[in-house]
């Protein structure tokens, strides 16, 4: 996972709010006199929406994250490997072991 993940998902993210802006946009009002059984329903739907947006936000900051720390990670490993360092270390071993 490189960090390019992060605008990814922010750009998904961004694609399924404006998607529901749209529509929410969209919507005829109700008229005053509506089912008041529908207007529950709607809030529930709503205040759902509401949590899964904080919950999409949450895995997003999560992925970054570890997206993050798998780079480092790759990062470390290849500074670790690099020929030249290896040949470095394998020499200062030998001579604390006076080989």
């Amino acid at each position: 996972m490189g960090l390019a993940t992060r605008p990814r998902a922010a750009a998904l993210a961004e694609r399924v709010a404006g998607a529901w802006r749209g529509l929410r946009a969209d919507a005829k009002p109700t008229p005053s006199g509506s089912d008041p059984d529908v207007e529950l329903r709607l809030a529930a739907v709503d205040a759902r929406l509401g949590h899964m947006e904080g919950a999409l936000e949450d895995l997003q900051d999560a992925l970054y994250r570890q997206a993050r720390r798998e780079d480092e990670t790759r990062a470390d490993l290849h500074k670790r490997t690099e020929p030249k360092r290896i040949a470095k270390e394998l020499s200062a071993d030998a001579r604390r072991r006076g080989l």
